[in-house]
């Protein structure tokens, strides 16, 4: 999933009942990725501002 693998799709594989549960379980903020999401938050924002 940090590599851009479908929520859906890696939690139907992994036959889970839902996508929440794969979440849960699989996914952790690492640094490298908020770093990411805070740069591309913070040009949507200032295009809109």
């Amino acid at each position: 999933m940090q590599n851009g693998a479908d929520i859906k799709t890696v939690s139907s594989m992994l036959g889970h009942s839902d996508a929440g549960f794969t979440l849960r379980t699989y996914t952790h903020a690492t640094t490298k990725g908020q770093e990411t999401t805070a740069a591309k938050l913070g040009r949507l924002l200032s295009r809109h501002l």
